[in-house]
């Protein structure tokens, strides 16, 4: 009898992690689309395109992004594996995890050269450089609020 309810309860449990769970992944799904959409709207407004720059833009700008975030997991993950690696691995291990990491870091520079060469033929240079600094200010923007909003719930 104490096993089935120990077995009930744990059950319960379980199922009540796995809803969690889903709701996390549709709370930063939520998070993630108003996250896009204020940046989409940040950008438009700085850098003023025309009707016809714009059909031409965001379906570029669009997969950069796309390939940038992918390329920026990737990171992340390595940076983890780098982190948690030991000098007890075999040279060959530190050699595949180093060269995986600096290739890294190549491909998402030469993502940027990539699209910069894109951008550069469907808009003028001006703006070219008008999103440089507009995807800046709203990185910088973005770091504020998340700041100030951890100091709200500090002084909480």
């Amino acid at each position: 009898m104490k096993r089935l309810i120990l077995l009930v309860t744990l059950l319960v449990f379980m199922l009540g992690q796995i809803n969690v769970s889903g709701q996390d992944r549709d709370e930063n799904k939520d998070r993630w689309e108003r996250y896009r959409a204020e940046k989409v709207a940040f950008l438009t407004n700085k850098l003023d395109l025309t009707p016809e720059e714009a059909e031409k833009f965001w379906p570029i700008y669009n997969e950069m992004d796309k390939q940038r975030s992918e390329v920026q997991q990737e990171r992340r993950k390595l940076e983890r594996e780098v982190q948690e690696a030991t000098e007890n691995l075999s040279d060959q291990e530190i050699i595949k995890l180093t060269r995986a990491y600096a290739g890294n870091m190549e491909k998402e520079c030469n993502l940027g050269t990539k699209y910069n060469e894109e951008f550069l033929k469907i808009l003028p240079p001006q703006k070219v450089l008008r999103l440089y600094k507009a995807e800046n200010e709203f990185r910088m923007y973005m770091f504020r609020r998340f700041r100030d909003h951890q100091r709200q719930k500090d002084d909480k």
